[in-house]
């Protein structure tokens, strides 16, 4: 019989993917629990996807569903989108991915195997409605993944993960930020320990950090930070230790005239030399009254919100995601920072303050996206927040902030 050649996957994964997929699952075998810890871009849902395919597939998990927890709704879709294409090529039978958040009406009591993609806040007010309805679910239950896992100590959410957790279903955390402060403190230690201290990372290869390596190979973009100084008139306090700016101050930043200026200038000067541009703004009216500006002067300019309707978001994010050759300014207030996914973004202007290294990150890491998966080489980072902070300016520092969290790591 002749050879027939190379036959390539249709939902393959990198080299250093693969690796990660391997620890993890070598983790949950030995801890029942563990944390995959990647750069944002590096491809922290399609591993998961493996993951919960494998759990899914394994003997004795015909019945079983494979439950995914995510904060927001931009999560649950890019879950079950990807949980859908996953299990085409890899599953073992035919299974349903049910959704379970937004207006979404469902009977959790009796719905087949399968996947289940819910939004924390729903699970949680469903059992409210009706208890037991979590254990019944845990009954069913051959694995659970928690999207942005620094969250999951949060009260609510820990009680929904415990309980789905019960009966010795493995648990599956993914972040690129596994801690909740710059310096870590009880809640960090809380979160390492809900994880039994095993976090799962991408071996650096020769390199001083896996971040490191992603950039040398064109997985991740290498990013230039370039910090703003810009003259802010609003007064704002310094926010206490561990806790970020409050709505008031982002609220008084977002008013102050000057900012303003600035914002729509850096904008501008973005929109000359890249096709796709982020805006993360301190309020709501600064996002919207930034994007009319630049409308106005003749650019594909939009704001996305959380009162923006889910339909218009949607045609929105299609349009800035596209391939159209024209320069796109994509403005937002309190969303986008996670679950969202455009690959040509190169640049990010970061004009709202903050001092919490986890949501910086997530803002950075929007267009980090490297040049083998459809992003960008080199990719800019215009920011107003103090650089000199430990992790603000370095991709690199804030990716290994909150290593002595995890005592036992994996990947050595």
């Amino acid at each position: 019989m002749a050879s027939e050649g190379a036959v390539t996957p249709v939902y393959g994964l990198y080299p250093y993917q693969r690796q990660v997929l391997h620890d993890l699952l070598d983790a949950l075998a030995e801890s029942r629990r563990a944390v995959a810890h990647l750069p944002t871009g590096a491809g922290k849902t399609r591993i998961a996807c493996h993951a919960a395919a494998a759990l899914l597939n394994r003997y004795g998990s015909e019945g079983k569903l494979v439950i995914w927890l995510a904060s927001s709704e931009e999560l649950c879709e890019q879950a079950a989108e990807n949980l859908a294409e996953a299990w085409r090529h890899l599953g073992n039978r035919e299974v349903a991915v049910h959704c379970y958040w937004g207006s979404a009406r469902m009977d959790l009591g009796r719905i087949d195997e399968g996947f289940l993609v819910a939004s924390l806040p729903k699970l949680w007010a469903a059992n409210q409605k009706e208890l037991g309805i979590l254990t019944s679910l845990a009954n069913r239950t051959a694995g659970v993944i928690f999207d942005e896992a620094h969250q999951a100590i949060a009260r609510t959410y820990s009680f929904v993960t415990e309980q789905l957790a019960t009966y010795q279903a493995p648990l599956i955390g993914l972040t690129a930020t596994p801690g909740r402060s710059l310096e870590p403190g009880d809640e960090d230690y809380d979160l390492a320990a809900m994880f039994n201290e095993r976090k799962v990372a991408i071996k650096p290869r020769g390199h001083e950090s896996a971040v490191v390596y992603l950039i040398k190979q064109g997985y991740l973009a290498e990013p230039e930070f370039i910090f703003v100084d810009a003259d802010i008139e609003a007064r704002i306090r310094e926010p206490l230790a561990g806790m970020d700016y409050s709505q008031d101050d982002l609220e008084a930043v977002g008013r102050d005239r000057a900012w303003s200026e600035e914002v729509v200038g850096l904008t501008r000067k973005a929109l000359a030399r890249h096709r796709r541009v982020m805006v993360f703004c301190p309020s709501v009216r600064s996002a919207e009254e930034s994007a009319r500006t630049i409308a106005s002067e003749g650019f594909w300019s939009r704001a996305v919100v959380a009162g923006t309707p889910t339909e218009q978001r949607q045609a929105i994010i299609g349009e800035f995601r596209s391939s159209r050759a024209e320069p796109m300014a994509l403005f937002n207030y309190g969303v986008l920072t996670a679950g969202f996914d455009a690959p040509r973004t190169s640049c990010i202007i970061v004009a709202r303050p903050t001092a919490s290294l986890v949501l910086y990150s997530q803002m950075v890491g929007r267009a980090m996206r490297g040049w083998l998966s459809g992003g960008n080489r080199r990719c800019q980072i215009y920011t107003v927040v103090d650089t000199s902070l430990r992790g603000f300016g370095s991709v690199v520092e804030a990716f290994g902030n909150w290593e002595e969290l995890w005592r036992i790591p994996i990947s050595r």
